[in-house]
């Protein structure tokens, strides 16, 4: 078995060093790494614009919309993150009817 020679761990602050050490290569092995450019005519999918939130919700209700935004990505081919905004534009257009759903009304 080849394992790392790794002096024995001394409790506290100097498990904290250990393990930073561990998974930070030294400076002199890492390489330089250019950015790498989105592909010509392709926006990003991240950055101005977006933004990432976090909902609570029934579970059943989360794969559904899990299964129509990986359904519709693959029949369309387009980002999922276009596909979601395209389901969540046409849930907001029928919000009358979720309020007569939630109201009974």
């Amino acid at each position: 078995m080849s394992g790392k020679n790794l002096p024995p761990p001394g409790g506290g602050d100097d498990i904290e060093a250990l393990l930073r050490r561990r998974r930070t290569p030294p400076a002199e092995d890492v390489a330089p790494v250019a950015p790498v450019a989105p592909a010509a005519g392709k926006a990003r999918s991240q950055g101005a614009g977006m933004d990432r939130r976090s909902w609570y919700m029934p579970k059943s209700s989360a794969d559904q919309l899990a299964e129509a935004v990986e359904d519709l990505h693959f029949d369309t081919r387009r980002p999922k993150h276009e596909v979601l905004r395209a389901l969540v534009e046409v849930a907001l257009q029928h919000r009358d009817e979720a309020r007569e759903r939630l109201t009974g009304k």
